[in-house]
């Protein structure tokens, strides 16, 4: 099934920074309890799903949102420590999030979503580059909507132009870089996917 429209957003997040951000396993966190230095500091989510914090303990991090973890220990630190505490929570590190690029690349791997928005050129920049006898016009990437894997096709040459849109990725996307004129079944399925500014069921 093809439906008209950019390759959408995934539901549980519209950007790494946006507050419907769900942490998870190993990312890292600033916290600042205001004017409580020996309070404050880089603290990352165990693999547990929790963090260790003075005083108060353990808090559980995994599946929370920022603005959920910030409240349960402004809560906890009001009912026993201090008054009025003020308390922020920054996530710092995305590390529970991770892109995949495979294919004509001089990196294959999985990164890091990046701080704040990362786009496609970004992440094959990040996987070392596209070799020559990557295929520029016929790049996809791969996505988890609402359970169903969706699909769309880019044109990097046409990016890199300023011809097109430079897509975000978004963590848990998978990005393909195909071999320039190898036929198999993957060139077949590669043509079977629209190209940018549609998105394609699979």
């Amino acid at each position: 099934m093809v439906s008209n429209g950019q390759l959408p957003a995934p539901n549980y997040n519209a950007a790494p920074t946006a507050a419907q951000y769900r942490l998870g396993p190993l990312d890292t966190l600033n916290i600042v309890v205001f004017q409580v230095p020996d309070l404050s500091g880089a603290f990352q989510v165990g693999s547990d799903g929790s963090l260790a914090l003075p005083l108060i303990g353990s808090v559980r991090a995994a599946g929370r949102t920022v603005q959920d973890v910030q409240k349960e220990i402004t809560a906890k630190l009001a009912a026993s420590y201090l008054q009025q505490p003020q308390v922020t929570v920054q996530v710092t590190g995305f590390n529970s999030q991770k892109v995949t690029v495979d294919g004509s690349v001089a990196k294959p791997g999985s990164f890091p979503v990046a701080s704040g928005s990362a786009t496609l050129l970004e992440y094959i920049a990040l996987a070392g580059g596209m070799p020559r006898q990557a295929d520029p016009n016929n790049v996809v990437i791969f996505r988890q909507i609402d359970g169903k894997r969706m699909a769309a096709r880019f044109n990097v040459a046409q990016i890199r132009k300023g011809q097109a849109a430079d897509p975000v990725v978004y963590g848990g996307d998978t990005i393909v870089v195909p071999v320039s004129g190898v036929r198999s079944a993957w060139t077949d399925f590669l043509s079977a996917i629209p190209a940018a500014s549609f998105a394609a069921a699979l």
